[in-house]
């Protein structure tokens, strides 16, 4: 592999991650289950958006931590243990440390502009507007919000190069040496994970480390490591790559009608508190997102190699704004979504209107004010002039 040489279709894979999250969190605001949790919850409510989204969230970041396992064995092959950290330094450690108190400071003005300014306020921002009245109320946790990944892969590159330097990363590749062992009993791995949590799986925001986490992101991690050291798993999969799928179809249906109607509040809390009750329904549900998550994001590498190898213009800029999009939408789409609480556009032209206008700001203003300036060297890795379309793979990783 030469030293410009784009791995196109993990590039693309990433993006299409990192993108429909925007689709995820837009369609938060309608979902029934999380009415009385999501803060931009809007009074329409609409199972279908249950149905689509909480599929999506079985595998998106699954694929993701793949996809970044895989990255990381590539920089180093090609740079070391010391290149590979100082390579996610720039990309990862200091993104999470400048941007996430911008977030934060961000969420706060435009909460405090939704307190004053939104009529038909959802049963969370109500909450906060009630609670902004208590004296000595004690104020929201600080949690590292929709960035948890980045802080997440800080600890897992830290203990990637640990490994790599004292134990060996070659029990990996060793295990997938037996792909049809590989996919029956990789997902079991997963299980003790997700069983400890509720489902469908919440994502660890906490500054606390999340050893659930570990276990479960971590593994997926370790895999993509694994992909890399074996080339040629991904085509030896392909024969079962249908099969993968129509079993985490079903596996989806089933796990979704486990799903309770709505969460409220205090369920979240007392969950968090003591922990799922470990029932053979839970143990289950934890089973079905186990083989969803190892399944979907196989079966989406094969399909992505088969047919997302390649790359444009558009698709190069689109998978180059991806990282930046991901970061500043979520304060973008709240304060879509605050402003078509007190509207009465039907729930679907809402949630169009949520993604597009995230998007549209997230890529013009990548456009204007990030491709060529050092924040997007930072995110991309600076390039030599405009027309350089052949950044370093291992930089852009």
């Amino acid at each position: 592999m030469g030293s410009h040489t784009r791995v196109h279709y993990m590039d693309n894979l990433r993006a299409f991650a990192m993108l429909l999250g925007v689709v995820f969190h837009a369609a938060l605001a309608y979902s029934p289950m999380l009415h009385q949790l999501w803060l931009t919850s809007d009074p329409q409510q609409s199972a279908v958006v249950d149905f689509v989204a909480y599929f999506t969230h079985t595998f998106r970041m699954p694929l993701f931590f793949i996809i970044a396992g895989y990255f990381a064995a590539l920089l180093v092959t090609k740079r070391g243990i010391s290149g590979m950290l100082k390579n996610r330094l720039l990309r990862i450690v200091l993104p999470f440390a400048i941007f996430l108190p911008l977030i934060i400071i961000a969420f706060m003005v435009i909460i405090g502009w939704a307190l004053e300014s939104v009529e038909q306020k959802s049963p969370m921002l109500g909450f906060f507007a009630m609670m902004a009245n208590v004296p000595d109320a004690p104020p929201p946790p600080l949690t590292t919000s929709h960035l948890w990944f980045l802080y997440n892969l800080i600890f897992f590159y830290a203990i990637a190069a640990i490994i790599v330097k004292y134990v060996a990363f070659d029990w990996v590749s060793k295990v997938l040496n037996y792909p049809r062992l590989f996919l029956v009993f990789s997902p079991i791995l997963l299980i003790p994970a997700l069983a400890s949590q509720s489902a469908p799986f919440p994502a660890p925001e906490q500054f606390m480390p999340q050893l659930w986490s570990f276990g479960f992101y971590g593994l997926l991690f370790a895999m993509g490591w694994g992909l890399f050291k074996q080339p040629n798993l991904l085509d030896k999969l392909a024969p079962y790559s249908l099969a993968m799928l129509i079993i985490a179809i079903a596996a989806y249906v089933g796990f979704y009608f486990q799903l309770p109607e709505q969460v409220s509040l205090q369920q979240m809390m007392a969950e968090m508190a003591s922990g799922p009750e470990l029932t053979l329904q839970h143990l289950f549900m934890a089973g079905a997102e186990a083989y969803m998550a190892v399944y979907m994001s196989l079966a989406l590498l094969v399909f992505g190699k088969r047919y997302l190898n390649q790359q444009n213009t558009l698709v190069r800029y689109i998978a180059d704004s991806s990282y930046w999009v991901y970061i500043i939408h979520l304060p973008v789409l709240w304060l879509i979504q605050f402003y078509l609480l007190d509207t009465d556009y039907s729930w679907q032209v809402e949630l169009l209107i949520s993604v597009l206008g995230t998007m549209l700001v997230g890529l013009l203003s990548y456009a204007l004010l990030v491709r060529w300036t050092p924040i997007g060297w930072l995110l991309n890795g600076r390039k030599l002039n405009k027309n350089d379309n052949l950044a370093s793979l291992a930089s852009h990783s």
